[in-house]
C-alpha cells in the first residue's frame, strides 16, 4: 500500500493529492494508509541495461572525478575501482585534451576524451595510478582559476582565485 501522490500541507492540514482524507496533527499524517496497491515492489530499479556510453564507459561503468588546484596546476581524481596498470593508458593530446583508456581487473573498460577547461603543459603534466583512482597533475600555462574541470561542465558562477592576500 502506497501513496502515488505527492504530500500537501495546507493551513494545518495534511494530506495527499492522491486522497482526499487530511488530518491536522503530524502523527496522524505519517499513520494515513496507503491508497493504492501494487503486486509487488521492485527496490533496485527496472533491470534493463542503460546504454550511457559517453558519460560511462563501455561496459557501463560510471567513473566519477573531481579535482582541487593550486596557481600553477590542477590536481583531477578519477575514481575507478582495481585499475589494470599495464592494459590502461592516458595520453596528453594537446594543450586542451586529456585521453582515458582505462581498464580494470575484472575486465570492465572504460573511454573517455576529457576536454579541459583551460589549457595545460602537456611536456610538465603528468599521471600516476592508484588502488582506487587515476590521479591527473596537470601543469596550467596560465594562472588563472578553472570553475570547473571539463570544458562541457555547467559553470557555478564562482570566481576562483589564487595567490597570495596583499598586505597594504
Amino acid at each position: 500500500m502506497f501513496h502515488p501522490g505527492a504530500p500537501v500541507f495546507h493551513e494545518g492540514s495534511k494530506g495527499y493529492t492522491c486522497c482526499k482524507r487530511r488530518v491536522l496533527e503530524f502523527d496522524q499524517f505519517l499513520r494515513i494508509e496507503g491508497c493504492t496497491t501494487k503486486d509487488r515492489h521492485l527496490f533496485v530499479g527496472s533491470g534493463k541495461v542503460k546504454e550511457k556510453k559517453k558519460e560511462e564507459g563501455q561496459d557501463g561503468e560510471k567513473v566519477r572525478c573531481d579535482f582541487y588546484q593550486t596557481p600553477t596546476q590542477v590536481i583531477a581524481s578519477f575514481y575507478l575501482k582495481k585499475i589494470d596498470k599495464a592494459a590502461s593508458s592516458v595520453e596528453f593530446v594537446n594543450d586542451r585534451d586529456v585521453r582515458l583508456r582505462l581498464k580494470t581487473e575484472d575486465g570492465k573498460d572504460y573511454e573517455e576524451t576529457v576536454e579541459l577547461f583551460g589549457p595545460i603543459d602537456p611536456e610538465k603534466s603528468k599521471f600516476r595510478f592508484a588502488s582506487v583512482k587515476l590521479e591527473l597533475t596537470l601543469a596550467k600555462t596560465d594562472g588563472t582559476g578553472w570553475p570547473v574541470l571539463k570544458a562541457s561542465d555547467r559553470h557555478t558562477g564562482e570566481i576562483i582565485q589564487s595567490g597570495r592576500a596583499g598586505f597594504a
